[in-house]
C-alpha cells in the first residue's frame, strides 16, 4: 500500500488522478450550485405566488363587501325616497281630513243652529249663509295661494283611499319602510363587523393551499412558515352618510333619483318636511309647521231672520274665520322615526388604510440534508447549511378597484384604485356595485392616490421588513376572541435575506 501511495505519488498515474478528483469536484459542486440556487427560486417563486394568491384573494372579499353594501345602499336609497313621499302623503291626508272636519262642523253651526224654519221660510246657502273664502261658498284657500272646493278636496281623498293611499292604509306601509331601513343598517354593519375576521381567513388559506410543505422541506431544515396580514378596520376608512342637503343630494343619487329643483320648489317639500336634526349620522325628514304651507283657511256667515209679525228682520251674525293647520294633527308619522344609515368610503381608503398587505417568510431547505440522518450536515456539505440567514421572504399588496362612475370611460377588466373627483359630487361612491380585487405596485401601496396621481408618501416593504423580524408575533386576534387554530409560527425568524 504504500509502495502504492509512493507511485501515485511520483509518476504521471498520480496527476492524472489528482486532476480528475479535482474536476470531479469542482462539476459536482457547480452541479450542485446550480441545483441549489434553482431550489431557491423554485421557493423564491411558490413563496411570492402565496403572497400574491392571499393578498388578492383577501382583496376579493374585500371587493364583494363593497358591492354588497353598494347594492344595498341602492335600495336603501329607493325605500327612503319612498317611505318620504308616504310620509309627505300621510301628513297631507290627515291635514285634509281635520279639513274636511271642521268645514263640516262649521256648516251644521251655520245652518242649523242659526237658519231653521220658520215663518220667514228656508234660508239658502250661499246668500243667508255660507261657509267658504272671500264670500264664496264651499271654497277653501289652501296655503295661502289658491282657492279649492270642499268638494274637490272631499273627492281628491276618495280618489286617494280607494288606490289604498289614506293615511290609515299608509301607516303600515310605513312601519314597513320603516323596518326595511332598520334591517339594511343591520346588514351593512354586519358585512363591515365581519370583513376583518372573513379577509383573515382567507389570507391563511390561501397561503396554505399554495404553498408546499414535504417531509423532505422539514428533514431539510426548510418549511417553518410565518406571514403577516397588515389591514385597517373598516371602521377607520368607512363612514356612515351625515343629514345634511349636499349629502342627501348624492344619497338619492344612489337610488336613481334627480329630483328637479323647480317642482321642489313648487311643492314646498324643503319648508314643511325638513332635514332635521342636520348633520346626525343617517338621512330623515320631519315635519315642520310653516305660516304659507299646510294650512286651509276659511270663513263662515249667516243672518238669523226674526219675525216681528209684521216682517222678517235680518239679524246678521258676522263674518267668523276659522283654519287647519298640518301641526293641528301631529303625531308619529310626521317624522321618519328610523334614519337611512348609508356607508360610503372615505378618501383614506384609497390609500394606507384600505390597502391589504400580505407578508410570507419561509426558511431555506438545504438541498443535501435529506441525505443525512442527523440534517446537520458537516464538513464538504456545510457550504449549503445557511445557518443564521436562512429566510427567503416576500410581500404583496392589493385593495379593492371600482368600475369607472363615468360609464362612457369603462372599459372590460378596468378598475379605479384612487379616489376621482368626478361630476355629481362624488356620487359614485359606494354607489356603483361593480368592484373587484386589483393588485397594487408595492411602493403605491401606502399611497394616499387621488385623481390617479401618486405621491409615492411612505413604502409598505420596511414595515414588512420589520414584522417579519425576530420576536415578532403572528396576527393578533380580534378583542375578545381567541387565537385563530393552526396558526403560522413565527418563532425564531432570522432576518431576511432576499427580496
Amino acid at each position: 500500500m504504500k509502495n502504492f501511495f509512493r507511485r501515485i505519488f511520483l509518476d504521471d498515474d498520480g496527476v492524472a488522478l489528482a486532476f480528475g478528483i479535482t474536476f470531479f469536484l469542482l462539476v459536482f459542486l457547480f452541479g450542485m450550485a446550480v441545483y441549489a440556487a434553482g431550489e431557491t427560486v423554485r421557493q423564491r417563486i411558490e413563496l411570492q405566488n402565496a403572497a400574491d394568491a392571499a393578498a388578492y384573494s383577501a382583496a376579493t372579499v374585500q371587493a364583494d363587501t363593497l358591492s354588497r353594501v353598494a347594492c344595498i345602499n341602492k335600495a336603501m336609497s329607493w325605500t327612503y325616497v319612498m317611505m318620504n313621499r308616504k310620509l309627505m302623503d300621510y301628513v297631507t291626508d290627515k291635514w285634509l281630513e281635520k279639513v274636511e272636519k271642521e268645514w263640516d262642523k262649521d256648516l251644521r253651526s251655520v245652518r242649523e243652529n242659526w237658519n231653521w224654519q220658520s215663518t220667514c221660510g228656508t234660508r239658502r246657502a250661499g246668500s243667508d249663509y255660507w261657509v267658504g273664502f272671500g264670500g264664496s261658498h264651499k271654497q277653501v284657500r289652501l296655503n295661502r295661494s289658491q282657492t279649492v272646493s270642499i268638494d274637490k278636496i272631499k273627492a281628491e281623498r276618495q280618489s286617494a283611499a280607494a288606490k289604498g293611499k289614506s293615511y290609515k292604509s299608509l301607516s303600515k306601509q310605513i312601519d314597513n319602510d320603516r323596518k326595511t331601513l332598520a334591517a339594511m343598517d343591520r346588514a351593512e354593519g354586519y358585512l363591515f363587523s365581519e370583513l376583518q375576521t372573513r379577509m383573515d381567513n382567507t389570507v391563511k388559506k390561501a397561503i396554505l393551499e399554495n404553498i408546499s410543505e414535504t417531509p423532505n422541506d422539514q428533514r431539510a431544515g426548510g418549511a417553518d412558515i410565518a406571514y403577516q396580514f397588515i389591514s385597517q378596520p373598516p371602521d377607520s376608512y368607512v363612514e356612515t352618510m351625515k343629514n345634511t342637503s349636499d349629502l342627501e343630494q348624492i344619497f338619492l343619487v344612489f337610488g336613481g333619483f334627480k329630483p328637479d329643483p323647480k317642482e321642489i320648489s313648487k311643492r314646498g317639500i324643503d319648508k314643511w318636511w325638513e332635514l332635521r336634526p342636520s348633520g346626525q349620522e343617517g338621512f330623515s325628514r320631519e315635519y315642520r309647521q310653516k305660516a304659507n304651507h299646510l294650512i286651509a283657511e276659511w270663513q263662515w256667515f249667516g243672518i238669523r231672520y226674526v219675525n216681528t209679525g209684521k216682517a222678517c228682520v235680518p239679524v246678521p251674525k258676522g263674518v267668523f274665520p276659522n283654519s287647519v293647520r298640518g301641526q293641528d294633527v301631529y303625531d308619529g308619522y310626521f317624522q321618519c322615526g328610523q334614519p337611512a344609515l348609508a356607508r360610503r368610503l372615505r378618501p383614506e381608503f384609497y390609500g394606507r388604510r384600505g390597502v391589504l398587505v400580505v407578508g410570507l417568510k419561509r426558511k431555506y431547505n438545504n438541498p443535501f440534508s435529506f441525505l443525512f440522518q442527523s440534517g446537520n450536515p458537516e464538513g464538504l456539505f456545510s457550504a449549503f447549511s445557511l445557518k443564521d440567514n436562512r429566510y427567503l421572504w416576500t410581500a404583496s399588496a392589493a385593495r379593492a378597484g371600482y368600475a369607472s362612475p363615468v360609464k362612457s370611460q369603462r372599459k372590460p377588466g378596468l378598475y379605479e384604485i384612487t379616489f376621482l373627483d368626478v361630476a355629481a359630487n362624488d356620487s359614485w361612491n359606494l354607489c356603483e356595485a361593480d368592484w373587484d380585487a386589483t393588485l397594487i405596485p408595492l411602493k403605491l401601496a401606502f399611497d394616499n392616490g387621488r385623481n390617479r396621481q401618486f405621491t409615492r408618501a411612505g413604502e409598505v416593504l420596511p414595515e414588512v421588513y420589520g414584522r417579519l423580524s425576530p420576536g415578532t408575533l403572528a396576527p393578533p386576534p380580534l378583542p375578545g376572541s381567541a387565537p385563530p387554530a393552526g396558526a403560522f409560527d413565527l418563532g425564531g425568524a432570522r432576518k431576511a435575506l432576499f427580496h
